[in-house]
Formats: C-alpha cells, sequence, structure tokens
C-alpha cells in the first residue's frame, strides 16, 4: 500500500516538475515565437468568463496543448454529502440510524446527520500528445485507519493508462468503474437522482482491474466498449484468482438523423464467470463487496436531450445463477428531466423490478434496509421519485432535494424517503 501512495505522489511532483520545467523555459527564451499559452495554477494564470470559470481552473496546475511532452495536469475530486429521513408501516429511520448500522458508517456521518457519501482526491494528466494517467482514492473521512494511524488514505477507486490514439481507439489498462447501464455509466458527480436505481446497483460489479479499448464516431453515429477484469474487489488491484468480468457495449448516436440535441442508444452485455465471489483475505481497514448473483446480464439503453428536457431510459435483465439460488431478475428506469428555470431542474424517476423466485429482490440499503421490522425482501419493486436540482456552477457545485415512494411486493416495505445533500467536485 505505502508503494503505491509513493507511486501516486512521484507521478505528481513529476507533473508538477515538467509543467514547472516547461514555463521556466518559455519565460527564458530571448525570442520567442509567440506568447506562451500555458495556464494554471504553476504559471498563475487562471483562464475564464466568470469568477467561478476562474475559481476552478486553479485545480488545473498546468495546460498548454503545445509542451511536447506535458499537455496537462490537474487535480481532480468530490465531496458529496446528504441527509435523509424516512417512514414505512409506522416506523421511521433517518442518518443517524443509518450510523448505527456498522462502524464503517459511524465513520462517514459527521455528527447524527450529515453523511459524507463520496469523498475522493486524484489527478488527471495528459503525455505526450496521446497518453493519459489519471487516478483517484477513497479518503477516509476520520482520517484515521482502524489500528489508529493518521491517513487518509482508504482505498483506491481507480488508477489507469489510456492510449487515445483517436476518438475511434482508446486503449486503457488498470483498475477502474465498470460501468454497466446508463446509470453507471454517469457520473456520480453528474447523476440527476441523489442515489441510483436498485436494479443499477445490484447488477454493477464494482471498481476492478483489467483492460478495456473503446471509441465513438465510429462512420460517425457508431460507438463501442470491450472490457475484460478480475473479478475480485480489492482494496488495491485485483490478484485475477476469483474470476473474470467481460463487459461489451454497442452504441448508436442518433442526434443528427433525430434533430435532438444529443441522441444515443446503447446495448450492454456483461458476463460474470464465478458469480457472489468474495475475496477470503479480510483487510481491517476495507470491506469489499459480493461480485453481484448473475452469470450475465444484459441493458437496453436510450439517452435523449434537448433543449430543457432529458430523459434517460435502462431496460435490464439478470441471468441469476441457480447455484446462488439467485432467480433471473427485470427491470426498467426511466428518469426524465426538465429545467423550469436557468439552473433549476426538475427531476422524476419511475423504476420497477420483479424477479421469478419470491424473496429474490431485496430493498436498497441506502436506506429501506433501515426500517425496523420489516420483510426486505420480495419478488416486485417499484419506486417513484420526484426531486428538484440547483445548480451553483453546474455539476461541480449543486443542490440536490428529492422524495421517494417505494413500495415491495411480497415483502413489507411501502413507504418514502425525503433527501437532500450537496454535490462539490473539481
Amino acid at each position: 500500500m505505502k508503494s503505491i501512495q509513493r507511486t501516486l505522489l512521484a507521478t505528481s511532483l513529476l507533473g508538477c516538475l515538467v509543467a514547472q520545467a516547461g514555463s521556466e523555459t518559455a519565460a527564458t527564451t530571448e525570442a520567442p515565437a509567440s506568447p506562451s499559452t500555458a495556464t494554471g495554477l504553476l504559471v498563475g494564470k487562471f483562464p475564464g468568463d466568470t469568477a467561478w470559470d476562474r475559481t476552478w481552473s486553479a485545480f488545473t496546475l498546468y495546460k498548454d496543448d503545445s509542451n511536447p511532452i506535458l499537455q496537462e495536469f490537474s487535480l481532480q475530486g468530490r465531496l458529496q454529502v446528504q441527509s435523509i429521513y424516512g417512514e414505512s408501516n409506522d416506523d421511521s429511520f433517518n442518518t443517524s440510524d443509518y450510523k448505527d448500522v456498522s462502524a464503517a458508517n459511524d465513520e462517514n456521518v459527521w455528527g447524527n446527520d450529515i453523511e459524507a457519501r463520496r469523498a475522493r482526491f486524484g489527478f488527471k494528466s495528459k503525455w505526450f500528445q496521446n497518453w493519459k494517467f489519471e487516478g483517484q482514492i477513497n479518503v477516509d473521512n476520520d482520517g484515521q485507519d482502524n489500528s489508529g494511524n493518521n491517513t487518509f488514505y482508504k482505498d483506491i477507486y481507480d488508477l489507469f493508462i489510456t492510449y487515445a490514439h483517436s476518438d475511434a481507439l482508446n486503449i486503457s489498462a488498470g483498475k477502474t468503474k465498470v460501468k454497466f447501464t446508463r446509470e453507471q455509466e454517469i457520473s456520480s458527480k453528474e447523476i440527476l437522482t441523489i442515489e441510483r436505481s436498485l436494479l443499477s446497483n445490484t447488477l454493477f460489479p464494482g471498481e476492478l482491474t483489467g483492460a478495456w479499448v473503446s471509441g465513438k464516431g465510429i462512420q460517425e453515429h457508431w460507438l463501442y466498449e470491450l472490457g475484460v477484469y478480475g473479478n475480485e474487489r480489492e482494496r488495491e488491484f485485483s490478484d485475477f484468482e476469483g474470476g473474470a468480468i467481460v463487459l461489451g457495449k454497442i452504441g448508436y448516436d442518433y442526434s443528427s438523423q433525430s434533430g435532438l440535441d444529443s441522441a444515443v442508444a446503447s446495448l450492454h452485455y456483461m458476463h460474470n464467470s464465478e458469480p457472489g465471489y468474495k475475496t477470503s483475505e479480510p483487510d481491517p481497514d476495507y470491506s469489499p463487496g459480493t461480485s453481484p448473483s448473475f452469470k450475465d446480464s444484459i441493458a437496453l439503453t436510450n439517452d435523449i436531450t434537448h433543449g430543457r428536457f432529458g430523459l434517460t431510459t435502462d431496460i435490464v435483465y439478470g441471468m441469476g445463477d441457480d447455484d446462488l439460488g439467485q432467480s433471473d431478475v427485470f427491470g426498467i428506469s426511466l428518469i426524465p428531466s426538465y429545467f423550469i428555470a436557468d439552473g433549476l431542474q426538475l427531476v422524476g424517476r419511475l423504476q420497477v423490478a420483479t424477479c421469478e423466485d419470491p424473496n429474490d429482490l431485496r430493498v436498497p440499503a441506502r436506506y429501506e434496509r433501515l426500517v425496523k421490522g420489516d420483510d426486505e425482501r420480495g419478488n416486485t419493486y417499484t419506486s417513484a421519485y420526484l426531486g428538484l436540482n440547483y445548480y451553483l456552477y453546474g455539476h461541480k457545485l449543486k443542490l440536490m432535494n428529492g422524495v421517494e415512494y417505494s413500495t415491495l411486493g411480497g415483502g413489507d416495505y411501502d413507504g418514502y424517503t425525503f433527501m437532500s445533500g450537496l454535490r462539490f467536485s473539481f
């Protein structure tokens, strides 16, 4: 772990040194052909039309497309906090109840009412025109590991390198989030609902180590992705002992034919060679998730925007593993949105999920499992979400509020959850 942290630090220092050397060379050249185009914190130039633009540009340490070695080195990160309250069948729950579930939850709740949902920090860089290197860690919110050592490092969220030959061909390797379904493709910095839908999370394989190739603009309209990943959810990188995840996608951009601002339909297929895998080597500072209990999963997605209106659609089918007692699941999620005023967006979501066996769907851990005494397993889950987002500086700084009503057929849950959050990213 220490070697990985040192590697990340060395990369950051190298980027800063190369950027500084580039700016000093430009400054000491006797007869420059043209003024330096470099911007960023290290050269003291902050581009942008507004104060918001110039403030956020400070997270770019150096940027100069004409530098033959380093074109960009920027910091990236996010802090997302939220608070909730819900009721079901005469029982209520709130953020403090979530805090009491486990020591990990307790660490992520400030006081009793504010959950630090995500805290990440890292960098992104571009080298030699075609190479990209970036990564982020999940930050330890209380600044200590379980042994009492001071650290802000919890685990590697992602760390990968990309050779970007062209828009049509990008080759990458490292650790990354495996993005199955359109909801998972959209970064948590930009999702319109406070939490993703049930099946999107149920089928999500996690942040895994592997290699993938992707591209867009094939014959103007087509896009694709193909990746192979180790199935283990690890604190750093997979050791490739738990089988493999294979994810393939093919999509079509039909915005020009439809006259919409953007319109992309895609088909996702994911194969899991070892469903239900979980590492047998415990780490006191990391709780690995379990691989989804589905051998094969298919998603048909569609995402459109036009003017103030947007609509994201996921139709999902997961083929359960009989050996794990998991039946097939099917669901649909619809997320319409509309800007009712500049910076003020109304968001809705309707999701329906069903399965073959009576108890193979479970209500979300955030936050409906907090209800005491309810049967949290059933065969049909239905929910409706209504939210209002206020954008202070686009997705980089926004307030989100929403209420979701959910019911579980075959189980006891029937209630609503109020959610409110702040999203900050750079």
